[in-house]
């Protein structure tokens, strides 16, 4: 272990503001059940995230789940950003600063029904890869689950080397004293400039120049923490399996609902050929070879239970579902690594009619079947599973649970609208429905605290946005031009609350956000 604190973690930058679903506990049971596995569900269960960030994915989960959370960020100024968060909505989070070899000498954790890491996996040294395999052998119960996601080998093959010289010029030959935003330009101009001078690498890899441009234009700070830690240990999948084996754990199915749409996923020839693999591990590392699988996203079970074809299918039929857009602006067209396929409208027309009833309450799967008779079970459970994956609907928890963290919910959300006076910084809110983070912008959120202040019409609404975003000295950019009169924004924001009353406001009442 190293002697600073951040064991060549790069710490000069924060991490983003994101949110990431699949840490969702809710989303989490829906992709092993899609997969026949039964999971723990419980008002009592204890979670765990590992290397939280800013903290907005916990703490919605804390927030919008039955139980307690415990999670760790060694990074004091993310886990106090995290703490903020979390004294906004109650006291079911536990969140510290600590390592993971400070969490693991802890005493006083409990045996969690779930624990997850996202990206840490590949960002942290081989020693502290073993403290999280130790972490879980130890904490994780009988029946739980495991969320690891991580870069993975075949995909990242071309690219590897690219990052290295990213952290070693970091390293090497960028001074501490200049900021973290220029010490990342200064890497990714030496890296440019290397790759100008035809090394013969560059001809053997003719997409890195492609690639480096792609890098240029992302977020700075998830460029910071993607490229620029000295420890970066990609793996393939196998390597991933053996390290989580001495945890008991056995791998159960991706968090990527799309996955299990071969269609989308594989050619006939892909398709022909994992056919004939028979080990289910070995069938899923040569899968990686046919999508040149660069990211993963997996679930682990500590103790696998497989429920029977007639136990899964009465599971998915009690599930609900619910939409998290208006139907009319679902995209006509779904993609995966096979290419583009276009949603059909004799089969996903009468889905999403169905799912847009009654003021798009949550529905189960066995009420959309009544509603739509004509179409057979699998058919069905395929095309919920479509819009799933496609982030347009979202499998919701049991109505009890919804009950007993609507509080917590509305709590957290009043603190992310107010924060939204003064930034864009987090722009998702709690839903009870689904135990999970929607996405509401910066405006949506502003429209809401007008609302709250009483204010009806959108006008209104665009109103009290343009006085926020003018006094600060902002304003909106459309179709990537500055907007530089009075009028032009207050058109444009009068035009965004107009299509927020119309279109989002029934959605966010259904998810139980309003």
């Amino acid at each position: 272990m190293g002697e600073a604190w951040n064991e060549g973690y790069f710490t000069d930058e924060g991490y983003t503001y994101g949110y990431c679903r699949e840490i969702n506990p809710v989303f989490q049971r829906y992709c092993l059940l899609l997969r026949g596995f039964a999971s723990l569900e419980s008002a009592d269960a204890y979670h765990c995230e590992l290397g939280f960030g800013q903290g907005v994915s916990v703490n919605i989960h804390a927030a919008a789940n039955p139980g307690s959370y415990v999670g760790t960020d060694f990074h004091p100024a993310q886990a106090a950003h995290a703490n903020t968060l979390a004294s906004s909505y109650g006291g079911n989070a536990q969140l510290y600063d600590d390592s993971f070899e400070q969490l693991l000498a802890r005493k006083d954790l409990p045996q969690f029904d779930s624990i997850s890491l996202h990206g840490i996996w590949t960002w942290v040294s081989r020693d502290n890869q073993k403290l999280i395999v130790e972490f879980v052998r130890r904490h994780l119960k009988p029946g739980g689950l495991l969320y690891v996601s991580y870069n993975c080998f075949p995909g990242w093959s071309p690219s590897a080397p690219l990052r290295q010289l990213f952290s070693l010029h970091d390293r090497f030959a960028s001074s501490t004293s200049i900021r973290p935003g220029e010490r990342i330009d200064a890497a990714l101009q030496f890296s440019e400039a290397l790759l100008a001078a035809n090394p013969l690498y560059a001809s053997a890899a003719p997409s890195l120049g492609a690639k480096l441009q792609s890098i240029k234009g992302q977020n700075r700070q998830y460029v910071a923490h993607e490229y620029f830690n000295r420890d970066w240990n990609c793996m393939y999948f196998t390597d991933v399996v053996d390290a989580l084996s001495a945890a008991k754990l056995d791998y159960a199915t991706t968090a990527a609902p799309l996955d299990s749409v071969d269609p989308l996923n594989l050619g006939a020839e892909g398709m022909d050929f994992l056919e004939g693999i028979e080990h289910p591990i070995m069938r899923e590392q040569a899968r990686d070879y046919f999508v040149n699988q660069h990211f993963r996203r997996d679930l682990y079970l500590r103790g696998a239970s497989r429920l029977s074809v007639a136990e899964q299918r009465e599971s998915m039929l009690n599930t609900r579902f619910v939409m998290l857009q208006a139907v009319d602006s679902v995209p006509g067209v779904v993609s995966g690594p096979a290419g583009e396929a276009s949603l059909q409208a004799e089969v996903y027309g009468p889905v999403l009619e169905a799912l847009a009833a009654r003021a798009y309450v949550p529905k189960t799967l066995r009420q959309l079947l009544a509603a739509v008779p004509s179409m057979a079970y699998g058919d069905l459970e395929q095309a919920v599973n479509v819009l799933v994956g496609m982030g347009v609907a979202a499998p919701c928890q049991s109505e009890a649970a919804e009950k007993l963290v609507q509080a917590r919910c509305s709590a957290l959300n009043l603190h992310l609208c107010k924060r939204s006076l003064f930034t864009n910084q987090i722009q998702t809110l709690a839903s009870p429905v689904t135990g999970g983070g929607v996405p509401v912008s910066r405006f949506g959120q502003l429209f809401l605290i007008s609302m709250k202040q009483g204010k009806k019409l959108p006008i209104e609404w665009a109103q009290l946005a343009w006085g926020i975003i003018s006094e600060q000295g902002e304003g909106i950019v459309k179709d990537g031009k500055a907007l530089s009169t009075a009028e032009e924004n207050m058109a444009e924001l009068l035009e965004q609350a107009e299509a927020f009353a119309e279109k989002s406001l029934v959605i966010l009442k259904a998810l139980k956000i309003v």
